[in-house]
C-alpha cells in the first residue's frame, strides 16, 4: 500500500512541475508589463485625438485589454490554465453570467433614473401663467 502512495505522489509532483518557475513569472511579468504600457500610452497620447464619431474605441479598447490581463493572471497565477475543461467552464460560465447582471442591473439603474428625473413633479416646468394685475392694497386703519 505504501508503494502505491508513493508512485501516486511522484505522479502528482511530475504534473504540477511545469507550474510557476522563476523563468515563467518573468515572461508574465514582462507580458502584462507591456500590456499596461499599451494601455498607458493609449490613454496618454491616443485617446484625446480621436474624432467624436469614434469616441467609442476608447472604452472597447480599454475594456478589452482589461479582460486580457485580468484572465492572463487568472490563468497562470491561478493555474485555471493547467485545469480540467470542465473546471474551467464551471468557473467561466458563473462569471459571464454575474458580468451580465451587473450590466443588466446597471442599465435599468439608468433607465430608472432617467425616467424619475423626466417625470418627477420637482423638475417638471410649469408653463408660464398670465400676470394679473391686482389693485394696490388699502393702507390699514
Amino acid at each position: 500500500m505504501s508503494e502505491n502512495t508513493q508512485d501516486n505522489t511522484h505522479e502528482v509532483l511530475h504534473e504540477h512541475e511545469g507550474g510557476m518557475t522563476i523563468k515563467r513569472i518573468w515572461r508574465v511579468f514582462w507580458i502584462l508589463l507591456v500590456i499596461t504600457i499599451a494601455e498607458v500610452a493609449w490613454g496618454s497620447m491616443v485617446s484625446h485625438h480621436i474624432p467624436e464619431n469614434l469616441k467609442w474605441i476608447n472604452p472597447v479598447f480599454f475594456l478589452f485589454f482589461t479582460f486580457l490581463k485580468a484572465g492572463y493572471i487568472v490563468a497562470e497565477f491561478m493555474h485555471l490554465r493547467y485545469e480540467v475543461t470542465n473546471m474551467i467552464r464551471s468557473i467561466l460560465i458563473p462569471l459571464s453570467l454575474f458580468i451580465w447582471f451587473v450590466v443588466a442591473f446597471l442599465a435599468d439603474g439608468d433607465s430608472w433614473l432617467n425616467l424619475r428625473s423626466r417625470y418627477s413633479p420637482r423638475d417638471v416646468q410649469k408653463a408660464p401663467t398670465e400676470k394679473v394685475e391686482t389693485a394696490p392694497a388699502e393702507p390699514l386703519k
